[in-house]
């Protein structure tokens, strides 16, 4: 997304899409990390079944980056994020994997 933009807003898209995928009880941690793109930079993680599980990274896009797309960086800001989608299916669903979902089985993708 490139437009008026903020981390609080990063924050509460992370949340309402694991909400969605696991229940309104569902905990999420950010964390401070560094990608080049992004700035300020987060991890973050969800609370399942008592276990905390790295999901992806995330953050503000670089000032730079948005300035390289002709856009002014004063005016406009962006979010990226990168959740592993996959690996909140196998934790809900115990698949223990990932190259499954890649292995072109439609009877395994299918239940899904």
């Amino acid at each position: 997304m490139a437009d008026k933009a903020s981390v609080g807003q990063l924050f509460w898209i992370l949340e309402e899409l694991y909400k969605e995928l696991f229940g309104p009880e569902v905990k999420l941690r950010f964390r401070p990390h560094h990608f080049p793109f992004t700035e300020p930079s987060i991890e973050f993680d969800f609370q399942f079944n008592g276990k905390w599980f790295e999901l992806g990274g995330a953050g503000m896009v670089h000032p730079t980056v948005i300035k390289n797309m002709g856009l002014d960086p004063e005016k406009y800001a962006g979010y990226a994020f990168g959740p592993g989608i996959e690996r909140a299916v196998m934790i809900k669903y115990g698949i223990n994997d990932i190259r499954l979902f890649r292995s072109g089985d439609l009877r395994f993708l299918k239940q899904f």
